[in-house]
């Protein structure tokens, strides 16, 4: 490890042992970010996405969002991303490109702790299942219409350990496409487990809106922090779902907007 990669690393964890970390939900009980506040209209093409975040005990950006697509509704951290984009791929397209998991790899990120771009997702390719952890092939999208579980395993600039994740099409509205997204295995930093596996989830909605253009809905759950600032946890996740989205619609926003 470098100078700079262990200032770094230096950096992040102190800002994992800051004051008014996890703990907070443990105090509140079983506490829950869901409530059933509907979704906000969908932003044109042309403009910002609308980012939401809701953190129990902290940053509330109104009302407390329905949860639907998401496994379970404990959470002490929520963020939502709301977009319109314009695509020539139909819906067959758009699921082909997301089963192109391996395309994640090089994916950058705003970095609220650096104030610069980073590289996020170091490694990203499908695999067979989590217990072998065999590469693969990308996913098609027939396969993603099976509503089958399937799986795909990434590293990124916090954890290089591989870490399988699933990614499941759900049953959705004609014409609409709604993906889940979970961590099978824990996150874990420097020996430090800061997820739990299957607590962190995202649910995706792609809807057509005539013209080429698609509304973009996500949100991202985590259900229990672990160790660590609990505003940290909330500006980091905050930025990856936003690259996230950035990456699907070829565009980069300024994150720092949404502080």
């Amino acid at each position: 490890m470098d100078s700079a990669t262990r200032r770094q690393a230096l950096r992040w964890m102190a800002a994992l042992s800051a004051p008014g970390a996890a703990g907070t939900a443990a105090a509140a009980g079983a506490a829950t970010q869901c409530g059933s506040a509907p979704g906000p209209a969908y932003p044109a093409p042309d403009r910002p996405a609308l980012v939401q975040s809701w953190l129990l005990g902290g940053h509330q950006d109104g009302p407390l969002p329905d949860c639907s697509g998401l496994r379970t509704r404990e959470f002490e951290l929520l963020v939502r991303v709301t977009a319109g984009f314009a695509s020539a791929l139909d819906a067959t397209g758009l699921l082909g490109r997301i089963g192109a998991v391996s395309a994640l790899k090089g994916m950058p990120y705003w970095s609220f702790s650096d104030k610069r771009r980073l590289t996020l997702i170091r490694e990203s390719f499908a695999i067979d299942k989590p217990a072998s952890m065999a590469p693969r092939a990308d996913y098609s999208a027939a396969e993603l219409r099976s509503g089958a579980e399937l799986y795909f395993a990434q590293s990124d600039n916090r954890a290089a350990a591989l870490v399988p994740y699933s990614l499941q099409l759900l049953p959705s509205a004609p014409g609409r496409l709604a993906l889940r997204v979970e961590n099978v295995g824990e996150l874990r930093y420097m020996g430090v487990r800061l997820v739990a596996a299957r607590e962190m989830q995202w649910a995706v909605l792609l809807e057509p809106l005539g013209g080429g253009v698609w509304g973009y809905r996500s949100l991202q759950g985590i259900g229990h922090l672990g160790i660590g600032g609990a505003e940290q946890h909330r500006l980091s996740n905050l930025s990856r779902c936003v690259a996230m989205f950035d990456h699907f619609a070829g565009r980069q926003t300024d994150v720092e907007a949404y502080r």
